[in-house]
C-alpha cells in the first residue's frame, strides 16, 4: 500500500478510485482521504452519502468516519451526516455506518449503536459489537453481555473483548457472563473469556492463564492478565516462569 498521508492524487482523483471498486486499490484512497482531510473531501462524501446507489453510500460512510488523520478535522459535520445512513434500507450501509461513527465519536455513537444488538444480519451486530467496545457505560456493557450469547461466533468474540479487556467494569453478572464463555466452541472466545476472567481476578481464569503461559510464554495479553489475576502491577517486571510458579502457589494455597 502506497504511503496515504504523501498520496500525491487529487482529491477528485482518489474519489474516483474509491468508488470503482471494493478492492485495495479503493481502500488505499479511501485512506488518503482520511489523510487529506479537508472540508473538499467533506462536502463531497457528504454529497455521495445521499447517492441513490447504496454501494455509494456505504463507500461515502466509510470515508466520512475518519477525516481528518490522526484528530478528526470535521467531527460534528461527519458525525451528522452519516447519522440518518443508520435508518438506510441497504445492510451494507447500516454496516459501514456503525463503523463509521464510532470512528467519529465512539461515546458518542453507543447510544445510537446498542439498537442493533438484536438486529437480523450478522454483521451488523459484529459491527454493533465492535463498536461498544471501550464505551464502557452501563448501556454499552449491558449490549455487550446480550452480544456474548450471540448465535455468530465473531460477535460473541468481539462482544466478550469488549466486555473483558477493553471495559475495567466489574459485577457478578460480567464475571458469570465472562465464566459461561470459558466452555464456548469457538477458541477465540474462550481466549477473550480466559483473559476477561484473570483481569478481574477471577480465580476460575487460573488453570486456563497456566496452560495459555506455558504454551506461549510471549503471550503478552495473558502476561497482563495472569499479573492481574495476581495482584501485581507490572507483568514485564516478572518472567513467566515467575508467573507461571506464582499461579501454581495460588492454585496450590488457594
Amino acid at each position: 500500500m502506497a504511503n496515504a498521508e504523501f498520496d500525491p492524487r487529487s482529491v477528485p482523483a482518489l474519489f474516483a478510485v474509491a468508488l470503482q471498486c471494493d478492492d485495495d486499490h479503493a481502500w488505499d484512497a479511501v485512506a488518503a482521504l482520511h489523510w487529506r482531510g479537508s472540508k473538499e473531501v467533506l462536502d463531497k462524501a457528504c454529497v455521495l452519502a445521499k447517492s441513490a446507489e447504496a454501494a455509494t453510500r456505504a463507500r461515502a460512510a466509510d470515508i466520512l468516519g475518519q477525516i481528518g488523520v490522526p484528530v478528526r478535522s470535521f467531527p460534528q459535520g461527519s458525525f451528522a451526516a452519516v447519522l440518518p445512513l443508520l435508518d438506510d434500507t441497504a445492510d451494507e450501509v447500516v454496516f459501514s455506518a456503525i463503523f463509521a461513527l464510532q470512528h467519529i465519536d465512539r461515546h458518542r455513537a453507543a447510544a445510537y449503536v446498542t439498537r442493533f444488538a438484536t438486529h437480523s444480519d450478522d454483521s451488523i451486530r459484529y459491527a454493533a459489537a465492535c463498536a461498544l467496545g471501550a464505551v464502557d457505560s452501563i448501556e454499552a456493557n449491558e449490549t455487550l453481555l446480550f452480544l456474548m450469547n450471540d448465535h455468530d461466533a465473531e460477535v460473541r468474540n468481539w462482544a466478550t473483548f469488549g466486555l473483558g479487556q477493553q471495559s475495567d467494569a466489574d459485577s457478578g453478572a460480567i464475571r458469570e457472563a465472562l465464566a459461561t464463555r470459558l466452555s464456548d466452541a469457538d477458541a477465540d472466545v474462550r481466549y477473550e473469556a480466559i483473559i476477561g476472567l484473570g483481569r478481574r481476578r477471577d480465580r476460575r481464569a487460573l488453570r486456563f492463564l497456566k496452560t495459555m503461559l506455558h504454551d506461549d510464554p510471549d503471550d503478552v495479553f495473558a502476561r497482563q492478565s495472569a499479573a492481574m489475576l495476581l495482584g501485581l502491577e507490572l507483568a514485564g517486571e516478572k518472567p513467566t516462569s515467575a508467573l507461571l510458579g506464582a499461579l501454581q502457589r495460588l492454585q496450590r494455597w488457594g
